[in-house]
């Protein structure tokens, strides 16, 4: 829970470099909270909640965007893949794949164009 805090209190920081552990935490925990939510919610409440989960799905766009360029920055590449990360995100099977391969990447050793590595 460390990391998913650190990414909404730096939720419009994307000029650095984040880690991978930040960035699987942070996304993992999403994906918890937002899978037991939506099972563990009857149907009928579901249904009356969909605009407070509209409202909490857009607050939370420019964090998910900001971890996603963080962690690519730690790869030395530049943010705008973030768009196609947006796209393949679209597909359950793409998200789960693509955000496993940017967790397990290890970040580039010592200083890169973005920075210095994450602590």
């Amino acid at each position: 829970m460390k990391w998913f805090w650190y990414c909404l209190k730096n939720y419009a920081t994307w000029d650095c470099r984040g880690h991978r552990r930040e960035y699987a935490c942070f996304n993992i925990t999403l994906a918890v909270i937002s899978f037991l939510s939506t099972m563990l919610m009857p149907l009928d409440l579901l249904l009356n909640f969909v605009l407070i989960w509209l409202i909490v799905g857009v607050l939370l766009i420019v964090p998910v965007v900001c971890s996603h360029i963080r962690r690519l920055h730690d790869l030395n590449w530049s943010g705008w893949w973030t768009i196609l990360i947006i796209l393949l995100g679209m597909f359950p099977l793409g998200s789960i794949l693509l955000t496993l391969t940017l967790s397990l990447l290890p970040g580039t050793q010592g200083m890169n164009r973005f920075g210095a590595p994450p602590r």
